[in-house]
Order: structure tokens, then C-alpha cells, then sequence
């Protein structure tokens, strides 16, 4: 993480020598916004994580039915082991056995799910609000925009976030909708 923070500084200041000596006459105009501020701020980014909530919900409510069915068969076990045969009780075992691997198997069906989920709410919600920026850099003439993160100082004029959340949220410029 340092190495990328870094090694986008250096381009950053790279950039900036190039712009510079290139728009010499033009003022450099930087901004910079927070990401997850944008997300936690906007009702698409509540939006998303409703659904992923409800994808959570759901996958552990699946989780809990297995495990209960899990728990009524142990107990069954349990409460018959000293009146049924040697076979019966073999069955019993084998058919727990089942439902354990069946439990495991959907644990980790659940967790990948979720995951994969995570993963494309994030990358379509990264290309939604890269391309909210560069629309809103190129009306507002900008000549660099970087997240937050990567910014050791900046002035609190230079942060366009606010403008980024009505964007988003539709009550701004017709940027990037």
C-alpha cells in the first residue's frame, strides 16, 4: 500500500512538472475528493450496500436453516441412540455426516458468493464515480483530481467532494448521468 501511495505521488509530481511547463500561461487547477465519503454520502452508495446487506441476510438465513436441520438430527441421534439397531444408528451418523459436508459445502458457496458480489459492486461503483470525475474535471477545468488518500496535504478549497455527492446524487450538474 505505501508502495503505491508513493509510487502515485512520483507520477503525481511528474505530471504536474509536465502540465506545468505546458500550461504556463494557465493556471493549475487541483482538486481533490474522498471516495468513500461520496459512497457513504449518496443514496446510490446506500443503495448498494442495501443489496449487498440483503445478499448477506439471505446467505446466512440459508446458513442458519442447514445448522438448525444439523441440530435436529444430532438430537434426534441423541434421543434414540439406546433403542434403535446398530444399522440404524449407522444411518443416522451417515445421514449427519451428509448434512455437515452439505452445511461446509454452503458456508464456503456463501462466502464466495458474497465476495464476488463485493468485488463487482465495487469495480462498477469505482467506474461510475472515475467517470463523474473526469466529466466534472474537464467542465470545471481541472488540470489533476486525485483521491484523498493519495494526498499528503490539501488546502480544504481544493475538495470537491460535496460537489461529487450532488452529482451522484442527481441534485448537482448533469455530469456523468
Amino acid at each position: 500500500m505505501i508502495v503505491r501511495c508513493l509510487s502515485i505521488a512520483l507520477v503525481t509530481l511528474a505530471l504536474l512538472g509536465g502540465v506545468a511547463s505546458q500550461v504556463e500561461a494557465q493556471t493549475l487547477r487541483i482538486g481533490v475528493f474522498d471516495a468513500q465519503r461520496v459512497f457513504n454520502e449518496t443514496a446510490e452508495g446506500a443503495k448498494i450496500q442495501a443489496k449487498l446487506n440483503a445478499l448477506q441476510t439471505e446467505k446466512q438465513d440459508e446458513l442458519e436453516r442447514v445448522q438448525q436441520e444439523l441440530r435436529a438430527m444430532q438430537q434426534n441421534m441423541v434421543a434414540t441412540a439406546a433403542s434403535v439397531s446398530n444399522d440404524k444408528l449407522r444411518e443416522l451418523r451417515l445421514k449427519i455426516d451428509r448434512k455437515t459436508i452439505e452445511l461446509e459445502s454452503l458456508q464456503k458457496s456463501a462466502t464466495r458468493e458474497f465476495q464476488l458480489a463485493v468485488e463487482q459492486a465495487q469495480a462498477d461503483w469505482q467506474a461510475r464515480l472515475e467517470k463523474i470525475v473526469r466529466e466534472y474535471g474537464k467542465q470545471k477545468g481541472y488540470t489533476l483530481i486525485l483521491p484523498i488518500g493519495v494526498v499528503i496535504y490539501h488546502a480544504d478549497a481544493t475538495d470537491i467532494t460535496a460537489d461529487l455527492v450532488k452529482i451522484v446524487d442527481g441534485s448537482g450538474a448533469d455530469t456523468g448521468s
